[in-house]
């Protein structure tokens, strides 16, 4: 299809989202005519106009003119205006897993799964491939700083993208190569039971070819046990003993870690920008499928001293003497809980203070007790109400309520009903020093940063 017709019309249903402009940037750089349509403008949308895209702000069933194939997120309710207009006119519908999946056709795939930790090993991959000279066209879900953006298109013959689990979708992907993070009992509203959820990882491990790879963290229990169930080339890492791909060694430093990344009779010195041992793991399982690719193994390690981090990952949004504010996409306990850890042990000296958006009615219900025993040495979390990403509100799950639950452990949460009450939380006490930890999936980045620009 690609190499055929370039004058397909395609329109992508939530274009702003950092996967689909991704893939968007890419169709436009190979002659597409590209449409699309978000809720808001943005930043994001901005580039993609003068990159030659049309989009529209708001979703319309007029939306919907000269277009021979409708590609939409996870996030898109199939009554959206476009997706029934689009039906209606029996124009393809694909998810945009799909449409990755037709992108990798065209390239050697590298793929990056697991339940936590696939934006910043994908850019981690991403960076490695870019500075050993090869020239990926990589697709992340997220900005990534000296990539400049969640996507880049290169000319060389790999791409690298993150594989998205929470709809199954990830299985439409065929890659040459492929990477398991971890498997937590996340987005089980999909998948419905832990089981469903190990089986489509087991899927997606055994679509790699006889002559591929994938790589296996083996200090994650559930990942592990994929492992008798390979039919497939596959290597481990590990920063608890040995693995094909193992840490030793760990120091920390000033902005995070410097360790030993051995491999059989090598052995190489890393540089990590950034805090959290889940990182170092996150730095090996990029290690371990660049070196397996055909990059030396020093260049490698060397290339994840290039990496400068991902936004919304430990992003310092303000940082000064008196005043830090960190931005976190962090919405899973696993993911709170790691982050927290490194912050509370970071700014002990500090009043250490957490502003957190709950995202959907239904993850909140299901890691409720988990959530109220996420924060763990803080001295404050004030908790916003639940962005809801289109789900209708459950009985009783409800932030105010989170709230009682945390106190009735520890007498450290507080409700947060307005972004104008964190606003006064940051200009309180002014003198004494404090650091804000922001975390969240929903709005709440975009809020707090207008805060911190007015401050």
């Amino acid at each position: 299809m690609f190499g055929i017709n370039k004058d397909l019309s395609i329109h992508f249903i939530g274009i702003g989202g950092i996967g689909m402009s991704g893939i968007a940037n890419i169709l436009l750089h190979l002659g597409y005519k590209v449409s699309g349509s978000d809720i808001k403008d943005s930043s994001t949308i901005q580039a993609l106009k003068a990159n030659g895209a049309t989009v529209f702000i708001g979703h319309r069933a007029e939306n919907i003119t000269d277009t021979q194939l409708i590609v939409y997120s996870s996030a898109i309710d199939t009554r959206n205006p476009e997706v029934v207009q689009a039906s209606e006119l029996k124009i393809p519908i694909v998810k945009r897993a799909e449409m990755l999946a037709e992108l990798m056709r065209l390239k050697y795939g590298l793929a990056v799964a697991g339940s936590h930790g696939k934006t910043t090993t994908t850019s981690m991959l991403s960076t490695i491939f870019q500075n050993a000279g090869l020239n990926p066209t990589c697709i992340v879900g997220g900005i990534v700083k000296n990539l400049e953006g969640q996507s880049v298109i290169g000319d060389g013959k790999f791409l690298i993208a993150e594989a998205d689990e929470s709809d199954g979708s990830f299985l439409f992907l065929n890659p040459i190569m492929g990477v398991i993070t971890n498997i937590d009992n996340d987005h089980l509203d999909f998948y419905k039971d832990e089981s469903k959820l190990f089986e489509a990882f087991r899927q997606f491990t055994n679509k790699v070819p006889f002559y591929g790879c994938i790589s296996i963290n083996i200090d994650d229990e559930k990942s592990k046990q994929l492992i008798p169930e390979l039919k497939r080339p596959y290597v481990t890492y590990s920063i608890r003993g040995s693995a094909d791909y193992f840490a030793k060694n760990l120091r920390f430093t000033d902005s995070g870690y410097m360790f030993e990344c051995i491999h059989q009779d090598m052995s190489a010195t890393v540089n990590l920008s950034m805090p959290g041992k889940y990182n170092v793991l996150n730095a090996l399982a990029a290690i371990s499928i660049s070196h397996r690719a055909g990059i030396e193994f020093e260049v490698c390690c060397k290339g994840i001293e290039k990496f400068d981090g991902v936004g919304r990952r430990f992003e310092y949004i303000k940082n000064d003497e008196q005043l830090v504010v960190i931005d976190d996409y962090a919405h899973h306990p696993t993911e709170i809980k790691n982050i927290v850890e490194i912050f509370v042990q970071k700014y002990q000296s500090y009043d250490k203070i957490c502003i957190f958006q709950p995202h959907r009615f239904s993850r909140t219900q299901q890691f409720w007790q988990e959530f109220c025993s996420s924060f763990d040495g803080v001295d404050r979390v004030h908790i916003a109400p639940i962005y809801p990403a289109g789900e209708e509100p459950i009985d009783y799950i409800d932030s105010e309520v989170m709230v009682k639950n945390i106190n009735e452990k520890k007498s450290i949460a507080s409700y947060l009903p307005d972004w104008q009450l964190a606003a006064d939380l940051m200009r309180k006490g002014l003198g004494k020093k404090k650091a804000f930890l922001v975390l969240g999936a929903g709005s709440v980045s975009r809020e707090i940063r207008s805060i911190v620009e007015k401050l």
